[in-house]
């Protein structure tokens, strides 16, 4: 009878035992696992950005020593841009007296009497080294037009084409034959970016080949740059112009080294120059 008895309350502690298993594993191990699971969704959705940005997105485990390496890779390269960027501001800067006109009010008459001093100058340069130049040049020069909404940008504009005709006579042209400034001034100018706003200024000149190749090499040289490279006559304020076309054809069968040159070039400025930055 005792025997029976204890194989009687074995066989009910089972069925009980496997109950309370059950209701630990529905009230208890459930809820933790979904709260387990919860706080790891994070980590995994880490993890697949991680892997993917890898390109290793069936990867189960990654290298982060390359990782890293790569980190500083991509932080080196950032620096380089950067200090790319900073030199590029830096040489499209321009001169303090023409930001100062580009940040103040522009008034017409100013800048006709500036343009007109500046074309007397030319003239009186090019007799000096003996270069023909057209009695027109002066209408070449940038000319304001009632439509322009920054009319201020004629100041930058004045100052690259008459840097580039000055550096084409101390170069030794022969002729200089036509000048233009094909502005769009009607262009929104925003302070403060750091967009940069191109002006073109297209020449076309006769001169033997060998003084066209020294005027295309002195033009993205600054003053001192040019000084430096032998241009002993460049002035310290010379724009920085680089060049977006050039055509030569011959000038006469009679004069195998000379040429008659056709060259765009583009000046630069830099919108937060705007702001005197």
């Amino acid at each position: 009878m005792r025997l029976h008895l204890r194989d009687y309350q074995r066989r009910m502690f089972l069925p009980l035992l496997a109950i309370g298993l059950a209701a630990y594993y529905v009230m208890v191990f459930l809820p933790i696992k979904h709260r387990a699971d919860t706080l790891d969704a994070p980590l995994r959705q880490s993890w697949r950005k991680l892997t993917t940005a890898l390109d290793q997105t069936n990867a189960l485990t990654v290298d982060f020593q390359r990782v890293t390496n790569q980190l500083g890779e991509t932080r080196d390269a950032i620096a380089t841009l950067e200090n790319s960027r900073q030199k590029a501001i830096a040489r499209v800067e321009l001169p303090s007296k023409v930001r100062g006109k580009l940040n103040g009010a522009f008034e017409l008459v100013d800048y006709q009497n500036e343009k007109s001093k500046d074309i007397d100058d030319v003239f009186r340069l090019a007799k000096e080294r003996k270069v023909n130049l057209l009695s027109d040049l002066y209408f070449g020069y940038p000319e304001h037009t009632a439509d322009m909404r920054q009319p201020s940008l004629l100041w930058p504009a004045l100052y690259f084409a008459d840097g580039l005709v000055r550096c084409a006579i101390q170069r030794g042209v022969t002729t200089l034959l036509s000048l233009d400034v094909p502005l769009t001034l009607t262009n929104a100018y925003v302070a403060g970016g750091e967009q940069l706003v191109q002006i073109p200024i297209e020449i076309e000149f006769v001169a033997p080949i060998e003084k066209a190749e020294s005027l295309l090499r002195s033009l993205p040289l600054r003053g001192d740059e040019a000084r430096a490279a032998g241009f002993a006559d460049a002035a310290l304020d010379k724009p920085v112009l680089f060049i977006d076309r050039v055509l030569l054809r011959k000038q006469s069968p009679d004069k195998p080294d000379e040429g008659r040159i056709f060259l765009r070039a583009v000046g630069y400025v830099l919108q937060g120059e705007r702001s005197g930055s």
